[in-house]
């Protein structure tokens, strides 16, 4: 599924980016964003992004504390 995540990168400035990720697992980011076990968490995951649409997706590695949001595209 296509959806948009917004993130917080080092240079503290947030970035929307397209992802492409299985529904489940949007779904357990959602349920999971912003609780003390998200924002605590040094997990890392690579996530398939891209920044435009006219791009192919590329993985990136994303730590989890740092995603701010999740929603999938209509």
């Amino acid at each position: 599924m296509i959806a948009r995540l917004t993130w917080i990168p080092d240079n503290g400035q947030p970035e929307t980016l397209t992802v492409d990720m299985p529904d489940f697992r949007i779904t357990e980011f959602r349920e999971l964003t912003g609780t003390e076990e998200w924002a605590a968490s040094e997990t890392v995951v690579w996530i398939p992004y891209r920044n435009r649409d006219d791009q192919p997706f590329v993985k990136g590695l994303f730590r989890l504390a740092r995603i701010t949001a999740l929603e999938p595209t209509p």
